[in-house]
This record gives C-alpha cells, sequence and structure tokens, in this order.
C-alpha cells in the first residue's frame, strides 16, 4: 500500500495491474470516511514514462468521444499529483505479483495522473476482458484471402515462433463477431467466453459498437500500412490501429446486468509503421493470408 493525499483526502493505493506504458492502482479510503464523489468507482493510472504536458495523458479522447456512446467508454479525468515519486516506487518494489519482464519499470514521475472507470467485478460479479482485434479484413491482404489479418498473423506466430497469447487461445476469429449470420457470432462468442451472459451480450447488444469499430477501421486506413505514401492517411493509420489493439471490458454485475466499454485507446504512434510494415509483408510474403489449413479445427 502507498498512502498519498487526493483531492484532500488521505488514499491507499494498491497496486492492481500494469502494461507497457502505464501503470494502474486501486483508490482506497485510508479511514472509516467514504472517497470524495470524484474518487469513488475510479482507478488511477500512471504514465510510467515522465511527461512535460498533462494534456497528453488525455490524448484522442475526443476522437473517442465523438464516435462511441459514453457508457462504452472507460471513461478519463485528469487529477493532479502531490510529490509521491518515492512513494509509488517503494509500492512498485514491494509488490510480489508484477509480471517478471516488467519488474525494473518503475515511474518515472509526473504532475496528474488520469482518473479512470474501475470494472472491478466485486464479489459476485464477472468481468471478461476482449481484444475485438482487427473486425475488417487487412486493406493489404491478398485477394481471395481465406484467413483474416488476425487469424494470418496468429497462425504465423504460432508456426514459426511457437508464440500463442491468450487472445490466440481463445481460437475465434474477429470476423465472425461482425458477421450477418448469428450462428457465427454465436461460435465467436462461445470461443471468447464461456459466461453466457457475456455470449448473449456479444451476439446481440454489442453488434452496434463492434460494427462501429469495423466501420473507423475502415475509413480511417482504406489503403493499409503498405501504402507508398501514408501521408494524409497517418493521423487515420494512427486511430485505426489504436482500435485493432483496444479492450473490450464487459462487467456481468451480480444482478445480472451488463456493462460494457472500451478501454486501452491510448493513440498509437507512428514511430511503429515500419514495425507494422515489415509484419505485413511478412504475411503476404509467407502466404500465411492464403494458407487453407485451418487453426479452428
Amino acid at each position: 500500500m502507498a498512502l498519498l493525499t487526493l483531492e484532500g483526502t488521505a488514499c491507499r493505493l494498491e497496486y492492481l495491474n500494469e502494461g507497457g506504458a502505464n501503470f494502474v492502482f486501486r483508490i482506497l479510503p485510508q479511514s472509516a470516511e467514504e472517497l470524495p464523489t470524484r474518487l469513488r468507482k475510479k482507478l488511477l493510472r500512471l504514465r510510467k514514462e515522465f511527461v512535460n504536458n498533462p494534456d497528453v495523458l488525455l490524448a484522442g479522447e475526443e476522437t473517442w468521444q465523438a464516435i462511441f456512446p459514453a457508457e462504452n467508454l472507460i471513461q478519463h479525468d485528469l487529477i493532479a499529483l502531490p510529490p509521491t515519486i518515492e512513494v509509488i516506487n517503494d509500492l512498485l518494489h514491494d509488490v510480489k505479483n508484477r509480471p517478471t519482464h516488467r519488474t525494473n519499470d518503475f515511474w518515472e514521475g509526473g504532475t496528474h495522473g488520469v482518473l479512470v472507470t474501475d470494472m472491478s467485478p466485486g464479489l459476485d460479479g464477472r468481468l471478461v476482458e476482449l481484444k475485438p482485434k482487427w473486425l475488417a479484413q487487412s486493406p493489404n491482404a491478398p485477394a481471395g484471402a481465406t484467413r483474416c489479418r488476425t487469424c494470418a498473423l496468429r497462425a504465423q506466430r504460432e508456426v514459426e515462433k511457437g508464440i500463442v497469447t491468450a487472445t490466440d487461445r481463445q481460437r475465434s476469429c474477429p470476423l465472425d463477431l461482425v458477421s450477418e449470420d448469428v450462428a457465427s457470432r454465436k461460435l465467436a462468442a462461445d470461443r471468447l467466453t464461456d459466461d453466457e451472459r457475456v455470449q448473449e451480450y456479444l451476439v446481440t447488444a454489442a453488434l452496434p459498437l463492434l460494427r462501429t469499430m469495423q466501420r473507423y477501421q475502415q475509413t480511417w486506413d482504406p489503403n493499409g500500412v503498405l501504402a507508398p505514401d501514408v501521408g494524409p492517411d497517418a493521423h487515420g493509420l494512427s486511430k485505426a490501429m489504436t482500435l485493432r489493439d483496444c479492450t473490450l471490458f464487459v462487467l456481468v454485475r451480480s444482478h445480472g446486468e451488463v456493462e460494457a466499454r472500451l478501454g486501452d485507446l491510448d493513440m498509437k504512434g507512428l514511430d511503429k509503421l515500419e514495425r507494422w510494415r515489415v509484419i505485413e509483408q511478412g504475411l503476404g510474403d509467407g502466404g500465411w493470408y492464403m494458407d487453407i489449413v485451418t487453426l479452428y479445427q
């Protein structure tokens, strides 16, 4: 636990998780008093690297708010921080369950953090985290491709590198999630989760959200990463690639209500463009789009 003051209230921070770019902490009251309204049902997200401009922490928010309903987005709220770098890093040093490849990551400090919607399931709820991935075929896929972009990369990784990620193990094709065919959507949902309420949500109520994601992936990236000159499409490509790697958090509350929000929408930088091109070129040259052998028997 780390002790610090937020919104004039003494709080405790508890490590929750982390990715390559951020730490996420649960906010708890230090005493029996309730947290201020602004802090309730919120997590604190801290960018690992030092950010001189706090507005960078909310970059891209207007983009997502313009196309998705508020109830389908993890909400973000900038909050000023006291000088706490040593407190945070002492906490991180003591955490026992950090990913082994992240244990040398520490907070570089900063004046602000971000409050984000807490999707914790509580004692009787359940949280399912999904990555919808590429909901439309890559613009650079060859004509007559028998695999979508996600399935092509999945096959390449498994065969060439022996790597099978958590998403890979679900064996679900993203194109099935937005299919006109109900049976295909049900198959995809069944492979993504064994929770019947989440399955039902994905097959029916999630369709408008998923198809909005699909539409903007296509609109923002009409030519693909192998286009000779990304040029004017550069910002669109960044947004499209962000949507292709975001997370859908589906929370089933104890009384059965389903709440679904998109998160991990930090805008992808175009410094990754060359890496994206290498991956796409390898999928095409290696025949991974065209291989008729399926991984989903």
